[in-house]
């Protein structure tokens, strides 16, 4: 199988930070903001189908677009949060380690809690997103990966991209169609594999003085039809826990002194239809929420020969961050997001613009991610475009992306 691998760099903040300003939060929630991919291995692209709720449904965002996790007034943003590491807090500097060339904090207690972030929201996206990192004028402060169980971690791309300072959100998944079943990995047929790849995701943090990475099993299980055959999402849950238990077992996790964080990654489609609830493996389990979720223009359905009015980032993401609220308040990752192209290239920066002022308006979110790529029927790649480009530059340049 081909390893699918999307990665991204650890912010420092440059000299010259552009101060952008918040664009407000507008437009019609018509349809579902649903990735692309529909091949039998998926390129990383959020592949769930639905209906996004109508304006003033639960789900949409009302008046202003302010969202349940945060507020559009005034000290409401990242800015204004306190420091600390309760969860939902992205206060401090970073996990505490047990390398002595990392500061570590006591066992336990790590300034940057759950998310390990410092005030500042990572900003990141995959792979292909790293090339445009001289249009950016920044690195990325975070990148994604898509490893499959029983691939080496790292390669060298992915030594890489740690050797300059980059934090990973790296998954770990099945082969599509081949498992291992979630029952197997429950039962502990897998262990040996997947011990070894989560020791070296610890022992790759250490060795590139990364206070945290991030991980997570089985990224999207609530997309049915790509998981066919591997359990039900009880089953899921049961998986998760035994290899959550692997790694705490051996001391790798952020409040025992080791780096790893745990991501709770499914479509953005679940959490508003609330199937999100049944593969919810526990506040002890994962460390983050997160979510995939795109504006797509309808590109999963060419047939019907037009392209669909855009959505917002409100509509996708609201219901992540009210999941989390009701959760604790624990931390948020937007682990991908995108657009499509529209004949007029203002809306896909307005799409932009509008996602830098939602994560801004929700304290709780710790990392977004967009996904600069390509599937059938979808692109989302924006190295094509100046105007895009100088969007995501913007948004990577604001204060409150500076997160590390």
């Amino acid at each position: 199988m081909g390893r699918f691998v999307h990665v991204g760099a650890l912010a420092r903040p440059g000299a010259n930070r552009w101060r952008a300003s918040l664009a407000v939060l507008a437009g019609l929630v018509l349809l579902a903001g649903t990735g692309c991919s529909n091949q039998t291995i998926w390129m990383g692209a959020d592949s769930s189908i639905g209906a996004s709720p109508a304006p003033g449904s639960p789900g949409a965002a009302g008046p202003g677009l302010a969202s349940p996790g945060g507020t559009t007034t005034a000290g409401g943003g990242h800015g204004a949060k306190t420091g600390g590491g309760t969860a939902g807090s992205t206060g401090g500097t970073g996990t505490g380690g047990s390398s002595p060339n990392v500061p570590a904090g006591p066992p336990g207690h790590t300034p940057g809690g759950p998310s390990g972030t410092g005030r500042g929201v990572l900003f990141g996206g995959d792979f292909p997103l790293t090339r445009q990192e001289p249009q950016l004028g920044r690195r990325l402060a975070i990148v994604r990966i898509y490893d499959l169980i029983g691939q080496h971690f790292p390669d060298r791309r992915e030594a890489a991209l740690m050797s300059q300072g980059s934090t990973i959100l790296v998954s770990f998944d099945t082969h599509p169609r081949h498992g291992p079943s979630y029952a197997s990995i429950a039962a502990g047929r897998e262990d040996g594999t997947i011990r070894a790849f989560l020791d070296s995701v610890e022992q790759a943090a250490v060795k590139y003085r990364l206070r945290a990475i991030y991980v997570t099993f089985e990224h999207e299980a609530n997309d049915v039809s790509r998981h066919a055959g591997l359990g039900s999402p009880a089953e899921f849950i049961r998986a998760w826990d035994h290899v959550h238990q692997l790694a705490t077992g051996a001391h790798l996790d952020w409040n025992q002194g080791g780096r790893l964080h745990w991501v709770l990654i499914l479509t953005h489609w679940g959490f508003i239809n609330k199937s999100a609830w049944s593969y919810w493996p526990g506040a002890g389990e994962a460390d983050i929420i997160a979510a995939d979720g795109y504006n797509t223009g309808g590109c999963r359905h060419p047939s019907h020969g037009r392209q669909d009015p855009p959505v917002s980032p409100a509509s996708l993401f609201s219901d992540v961050v009210s999941f989390a609220v009701a959760h604790g308040r624990m931390p948020v990752f937007i682990a991908e997001w995108g657009s499509v192209a529209y004949p007029s290239p203002g809306v896909r920066v307005s799409f932009i613009h509008q996602m830098q002022a939602f994560v801004d308006a929700n304290p709780l979110i710790a990392a977004a991610l967009y996904w600069d790529s390509e599937v059938p029927h979808c692109n989302y790649e924006i190295n094509d475009s100046s105007s895009s480009l100088a969007a995501l530059a913007t948004m990577g340049h604001a204060p409150d992306m500076q997160g590390r």
